[in-house]
């Protein structure tokens, strides 16, 4: 009777052991690129972190989606639909303000934790499409972080990127950053943050400093 005691609580110790050794191990697993579909649909509110404040809503529905590029449309009041095409990774490739060469590369799937990679591209934007800007980073996988949006509490991998930007039609330059929170159970990110300094130029300091937060998903 003693022994049977014995075994169960040396059973029970051994579980409590295992039990953190395997939450750790999920953490850290590899997060696998998304299964996007069409007709996947998130509602976004741009943001304005100077004053902390959505200055427009943006709905994305995606139309077609492969291994090889996302297509969505999105809209947005007062304004035309516009066609917008990602990498698979997320990775924007022509949106309704820039052109990205080859892409921002801002995501590489699969993300774990301690993870690094470099990133460089170009930005082209402006009506004439003559403000071309390159940029260049270093991606860390932070962690886990549960992170609070308009559409709710969700546990996101972070993502910090820091690094350079240089106007090549000017001599403007500077420090830049991203962050992304990217959501596996919504197949995107639920918060992204973007902001620079200018260092060199006519007018040197803190200059953008803007993102997205989640208000709504709906997935197929």
């Amino acid at each position: 009777m003693l022994a049977s005691a014995f075994r169960s609580i040396f059973a029970a110790v051994v579980l409590l052991v295992a039990f953190p050794a395997v939450c750790i191990a999920q953490a850290d697993a590899p997060i696998a690129r998304p299964e996007v579909k069409a007709g996947d649909r998130w509602v976004y509110h741009r943001m304005d972190y100077w004053t902390n404040r959505s200055i427009a809503t943006r709905e994305m529905q995606v139309t077609v989606a492969n291994d090889k590029i996302i297509q969505i449309v999105a809209t947005e009041a007062g304004k035309p639909e516009i066609d917008e095409s990602y990498t698979s990774d997320w990775n924007a490739v022509a949106t309704s303000t820039n052109v990205f060469y080859p892409d921002n590369g801002l995501l590489k799937f699969p993300l774990r934790v301690g993870a690094t990679y470099p990133v460089a591209y170009e930005s082209v934007f402006g009506k004439a499409r003559d403000f071309r800007v390159k940029h260049e980073r270093t991606a860390r996988v932070v962690g886990w972080e549960e992170v609070t949006v308009p559409a709710g509490k969700f546990r996101a991998l972070k993502v910090e990127l820091d690094g350079s930007f240089q106007r090549l039609d000017t001599s403007i330059a500077g420090s830049a950053r991203n962050v992304i929170w990217y959501a596996p159970e919504v197949k995107r990110w639920v918060k992204q943050t973007y902001e620079d300094v200018i260092l060199t130029g006519p007018r040197r300091g803190p200059n953008n400093k803007f993102g997205e937060e989640l208000v709504s998903f709906k997935l197929q």
